[in-house]
């Protein structure tokens, strides 16, 4: 988990945060709306977002399937599979294997990236997923986790001993508190971009660690709250 301190961490101006900047939502990630494209040639079948990354994959002939997770995502979604994912849970059943995969940039996980490739007979069956490009993102944070835990303390009016990060019903899979998440680029914009985070949880005894506004995102360079949710439902 790159959760560490930044050298500029002393430097670090906490911003008002009243509110989140999002606190009446996001609205519609483009990503998720408009139509989607399928296209079939030589026994694959690609289906592709608005976005135009590639959300489904279908080998119809299976001499074109190929024989491992790091093959597919070399040839079809031109991934580096060791360097650009992490492998976290594999399932096994009578005649199909499913291998799950989590996408990360420059070491820090994506928030709601990823695939899942199925396997029969020793060939790829599908894959379907998200994939989210990013290109120039600084992964450093402008300040520690321990500030962050801070900030949020702070909005929730808590002590620090109460907020916890990563899983709680952010990410079941992974601790990891400095993720990476898509939002707006500005309040309202239809426009949409990666930013660095924190994803935090309140976990104080009080209401059984329940909070209206129990999860948040913080921005890791800015320190602005981004969007807080309830974390009602807790694993």
């Amino acid at each position: 988990m790159l959760a560490g301190c930044s050298s500029n961490d002393d430097e670090f101006n906490e911003p008002n945060n009243s509110a989140p900047e999002f606190a009446e939502g996001t609205g519609e990630n483009p990503r998720y709306t408009g139509n989607k494209t399928t296209t079939s040639s030589n026994g694959v079948e690609i289906t592709k977002d608005a976005q135009g990354s590639i959300r489904w994959i279908t080998f119809t002939d299976e001499e074109k399937a190929p024989t491992s997770a790091i093959s597919l995502f070399s040839q079809y979604l031109g991934c580096n599979l060791e360097k650009d994912y992490r492998h976290y849970r594999q399932e096994n059943y009578d005649k199909l294997i499913v291998e799950c995969y989590q996408q990360q940039y420059n070491g820090v996980i994506i928030y709601q990236a990823g695939y899942n490739v199925r396997f029969q007979n020793g060939k790829v069956t599908d894959c379907n997923g998200v994939y989210i490009k990013i290109d120039n993102l600084d992964v450093t944070p402008a300040f520690d986790l321990q500030r962050a835990k801070e900030i949020y303390a702070k909005y929730l009016k808590v002590s620090v001993e109460e907020i916890g990060s990563g899983g709680r019903g952010i990410t079941v899979w992974f601790d990891d508190a400095l993720m990476i998440a898509e939002f707006p680029v500005s309040k309202g914009s239809s426009q949409w971009a990666p930013r660095l985070v924190y994803a935090l949880a309140y976990i104080g005894e009080k209401n059984y660690g329940m909070h209206d506004e129990g999860s948040c995102f913080i921005d890791a360079h800015t320190g602005r709250i981004l969007q807080t949710w309830p974390n009602y439902i807790l694993y």
